[in-house]
């Protein structure tokens, strides 16, 4: 994430400006030089000749992405809708959902604020509530089909208890102007991008594959199309733009033996230690797996490695993210595939990766036992309830130039809104700190960066460590520094790692930073001669 300046800001609000009108900007070009030079330059004009077979290659490829990728996309996008998770939670199950959210609200006025979009307190009115609570809880709309009256009690019940904690009263009605935030209900906002950004894509991912490949790293992509999307989508054709840009190095270069899974590819190092247990990574929302190589490869070179590409949010045009059900079945069948060691795990996540991470941890009996530690960098799903995370990735008008970055080139992809927009479930996805522990001996630790323009960091650090009051890096004497980082074990034996100068994903752009978490990664991964944990 880059960091503010007036000279970031200028930069980020051009890119963007030429990425999302390349097609225009491309085509006013080659009118001024046809008006210029005419439509056929004269064979002296090799400059003009050149510019303009630039031009029209670019406008070509512009609208062949506009008319073959994009648009059918889009139009798959519009199409779509939310398939919430099923079964639905009985009374009882929404009712202590509900008090544990409302148990975990530090500051009232702000979390309405947020939920209904900046709207002033006194225009969030009682039926305002009720479609916040019908979504949040009931996965409804207030358009659907009438209510039973046993519902409806239970809904006045949830709102006179919010007036009770809050100290206010909603008064009667809706507000003219408020809306509340409900994510899977509400219209998704895009941009379009240039095929300059595609090809850039293309090249980064060829980039990081070679670093990955001379590094040990095989990649193991599906061997044929995944099944169709979901009944509500409309199917793309052909199949060969199942996902754009395609992995060129491994189109070129095949491996051998391909993705045991049908949907997801992966990234693999093979396990030879005999000290230390291998390593899932999952990434986080961004340019696919460029940021992470670094951080990766700062672990010893014998430690197995897995790192699950997830494409829907990786900057490609593709299919829509797996549900809750079928990643857990598509991991655990890949994990089947591989040797032995891979019984036990240390799992390693960044971002969006915490949403993954959150799901391996609810597999009771499952994935779950087997995940022995855990780091989550930059999680978004503690304390998702929170409105912070779906207000400032999705709706806050950006003004700084991080913001503007986040805005464009995260919030504003067809694949990233169609993923939060569509297949985001915020009450399958959060994340309690009682879910970090319940698992007796797991090692967990959580990296967190003062500066998250994402995460309100400071209130999850607090909720973590279970301080009470405003809560500060340099509140008490139990932190611990390592340079500018600070560092504290909770009295549930959670690592907080706090960075207060850096930003969402900055810990992973200096070396100083990364190794200090990869430290913490190889210490979990760490075993005994009978399998057991070992505590340096």
């Amino acid at each position: 994430m880059i960091s503010h300046s007036l000279i970031n800001l200028i930069f980020i609000r051009i890119a963007i400006f030429l990425l999302e009108y390349a097609l225009f900007i491309e085509l006013s070009l080659l009118i001024l030089i046809s008006l210029r030079f005419g439509l056929y330059p004269i064979s002296g004009s090799t400059t003009a000749i050149t510019i303009k077979t630039l031009i029209l290659t670019l406008c070509t490829l512009e609208v062949s992405l506009l008319i073959l990728l994009y648009l059918p996309h889009k139009t798959r996008l519009l199409k779509t809708e939310a398939i919430h998770p099923s079964p639905p939670l009985t009374q009882p199950q929404r009712q202590a959902l509900f008090q544990q959210c409302a148990a975990n609200i530090p500051e009232w006025n702000r979390y309405l604020k947020l939920w209904f979009l900046n709207a002033p307190l006194g225009e969030i009115k009682r039926q305002n509530i009720r479609d916040f609570i019908l979504w949040g809880f009931f996965d409804s709309s207030s358009s659907s089909e009438p209510l039973s009256s046993e519902i409806e009690t239970e809904i006045e019940s949830y709102i006179s208890h919010l007036e009770a904690l809050s100290n206010r009263q909603f008064p009667p009605g809706r507000g003219s102007s408020t809306i509340a935030l409900r994510l899977t209900f509400d219209p998704i906002e895009t941009r379009y991008r240039s095929v300059v950004w595609y090809l850039l894509i293309c090249a980064i991912d060829a980039y990081t594959h070679f670093t990955l490949w001379r590094h040990n790293f095989s990649h193991h992509r599906p061997s044929s199309s995944p099944s169709p999307p979901p009944p509500s989508a409309t199917t793309i054709s052909p199949k060969i733009f199942h996902s754009f840009p395609p992995p060129v190095l491994s189109h070129l270069f095949p491996h051998p033996f391909p993705s045991s899974s049908t949907h997801l590819s992966y990234y693999l190092r093979p396990h030879t230690s005999p000290t230390h247990r291998p390593l899932i990574f999952l990434h986080g929302i961004g340019i696919g797996l460029y940021p992470y190589p670094p951080f990766l490869l700062s672990l010893p070179s014998d430690i197995g490695i897995l790192i699950l590409e997830n494409l829907p949010y990786s900057a490609r045009l593709t299919s829509p993210p797996l549900s809750k059900s079928l990643f857990l079945s598509e991991l655990t069948f890949i994990l089947s595939h591989l040797p032995p060691c891979w019984g036990e795990f240390t799992l390693a996540t960044h971002s969006y990766g915490s949403v993954l991470a959150t799901h391996i941890l609810s597999d009771d009996g499952g994935l779950s036992n087997r995940a022995a530690g855990l780091v989550l960098i930059d999680p978004v799903t503690i304390l998702l309830h929170l409105p912070d995370v779906a207000y400032n990735f999705t709706r806050r008008p950006p003004q700084k130039a991080n913001e503007w970055q986040l805005w464009y080139f995260a919030s504003m992809d067809l694949g990233v809104g169609e993923g939060l927009g569509r297949h985001f479930f915020w009450r399958e996805n959060i994340l309690w700190k009682e879910d970090l522990v319940k698992k007796r001996g797991r090692r967990v630790a959580v990296v967190l960066s003062g500066r998250d323009l994402i995460v309100d960091t400071g209130t999850v650090a607090k909720y973590l460590a279970c301080e009470e009051g405003d809560w500060t890096e340099s509140q008490d004497d139990r932190w611990g520094t390592v340079g500018e980082m600070k560092k504290i074990k909770t009295g549930d034996g959670i690592e907080i790692l706090w960075f207060p100068e850096l930003d969402h994903a900055q810990v992973f752009e200096q070396e100083t930073d990364y190794k200090v978490v990869g430290e913490v990664v190889r210490r979990f991964c760490l075993v005994d001669g009978e399998g057991n944990k070992k505590v340096d």
